[in-house]
């Protein structure tokens, strides 16, 4: 059977097509979503979802964290904060704080909260694993210490989560 130059053409851009759309190594997805809850939902839990997730990409974890806040008062980021994330390496300029919803916590493999407690309409009937950071220091006086205590909790929970 001779093919002609049209359907050889063809049959070329569809193997082409199909080589492609294969994967050429494992796909990184983020089935399991970890929640991190400061008071206003802009500063601490915002520093730690950042640090997180680029820890969690690097050694490549199927995890993804957000940040909420249990009585968020602004629907921005401190404009010192976005400076020294920055520096840090993180763009936030264009993140707005929310508060947390039950929803939230019902699709997270694990809350943190960071000096603060879920409000109660936060809450769910299937709670997730809840820890605490309530050692971390004010981000607005010591950015340094405050970031350095994030970091520190952030090595020591990917190592967990690493160990899975």
């Amino acid at each position: 059977m001779r093919l002609s130059p049209i359907r050889i053409v063809a049959i070329s851009a569809f193997v082409l097509t199909l080589g492609c759309s294969v994967s050429k190594g494992p796909v990184q997805t983020h089935d399991s979503q970890v929640l991190f809850v400061c008071e206003h939902g802009n500063v601490k839990s915002l520093m730690a979802a950042s640090y997180f997730n680029q820890l969690a990409r690097e050694r490549r974890l199927p995890f993804q964290a957000v940040s909420r806040g249990s009585a968020p008062d602004s629907t921005t980021v401190p404009p010192a904060i976005i400076q020294r994330l920055r520096v840090d390496g993180f763009d936030v300029s264009s993140f707005h704080p929310s508060a947390v919803r039950a929803t939230d916590v019902s699709a997270s493999q694990l809350v943190i909260t960071i000096g603060t407690t879920l409000p109660t309409d936060a809450q769910t009937v299937a709670q997730p694993k809840i820890d605490q950071w309530n050692d971390v220091p004010p981000a607005g006086v010591d950015y340094g210490a405050a970031r350095d205590s994030l970091q520190g909790h952030i090595k020591k929970l990917v190592a967990q989560l690493s160990n899975r």
